[in-house]
């Protein structure tokens, strides 16, 4: 399991866009499992943009707000992820 990315349970601001097919496809997600294994992912995606030399600011930042996404879908259907 990837390291938690910081500030990855805050509320994305702005929030998400059902206009973005990856955002939407988050969104539509109702399993624990499916969320958890997209966190997995986008732990790993973080930690892969972060270790860049130098590190990128902007896939950080994107997988930081998918991040906040799962999280918030998360408690829209009531499950915790770890």
């Amino acid at each position: 399991m990837a390291l938690r990315i910081p500030n990855e349970t805050d509320q994305p601001n702005p929030g998400p866009n059902m206009g973005n097919p990856i955002q939407s496809r988050l969104m539509s997600m109702t399993t624990q499992q499916k969320l958890q294994q997209e966190l997995d992912t986008v732990r790993a995606n973080y930690q892969r943009f972060a270790g860049q030399v130098p590190p990128d600011p902007v896939g950080m930042g994107t997988q930081t707000k998918l991040a906040q996404i799962i999280h918030l879908r998360a408690n829209e259907i009531g499950v915790t992820l770890q």
